[in-house]
């Protein structure tokens, strides 16, 4: 008879101990357009940077793993209200020696006229082997939060797979219109119940 293991995903909030391996699986092509993928892979440090001193300390970023430790799906989440001071990221390349990348950094509180507050899914990669399992676990502790609060989650979404991914969990898309044309994704709030 041969023998099964378990096959357990779990997901934990990221350390620094994490950044090079999430910085990898968000850059891993994995369907990107070839622009976005070119820009993704000259900007790693970059990436490095931001997610150590932006995405750890004010986000909420998940990472989901099998026993092997390696991490198969990642998630950076932003939370209401917070943003991004433009000038502050420019010094912090500059102070480690990096070029601003093309995209400048994006004001979270740059909002739609009549947009409400809302958890923003800067990033999400998903290992192209990973447990089927480990995209919902690195979504469901924020998602979780969301309905509990009532809130809406946006995503930006820049490889139609992604889209796909996402839809599963309740988002769809959304027209951002001229102010911010990038693809966009919604998830309305959902309905809590007590139970």
């Amino acid at each position: 008879m041969a023998l099964t293991f378990a096959h357990r995903v779990t997901a934990r909030r990221a350390s620094l101990q994490d950044v090079n391996a999430i910085v990898r699986l968000l850059s891993g092509d994995n369907g990107l357009p070839p622009e976005t993928a070119a820009l993704v892979s000259a900007s790693q440090a970059q990436l490095r940077l931001i997610l150590a001193h932006f995405g750890l300390e004010t986000g909420k970023v998940w990472v989901a793993e099998t026993g092997s430790g390696a991490p198969e799906a990642a998630a950076v989440w932003i939370p209401p209200g917070v943003s991004i001071d433009e000038d502050e990221h420019r010094a912090l390349l500059r102070l480690h020696g990096l070029r601003p990348a093309l995209v400048p950094a994006r004001d979270h509180e740059d909002r739609i006229p009549g947009e409400e507050d809302h958890w923003l899914l800067a990033a999400v990669g998903i290992a192209p082997t990973a447990h089927p399992g480990a995209l919902e676990a690195v979504l469901d502790p924020v998602l979780r939060t969301v309905d509990a609060a009532g809130l809406p989650a946006y995503a930006t979404a820049p490889a139609s797979f992604q889209a796909e991914l996402l839809a599963a969990f309740g988002f769809e898309p959304f027209t951002s219109g001229p102010t911010r044309p990038e693809p966009r994704l919604r998830r309305p709030p959902k309905a809590t119940f007590a139970g």
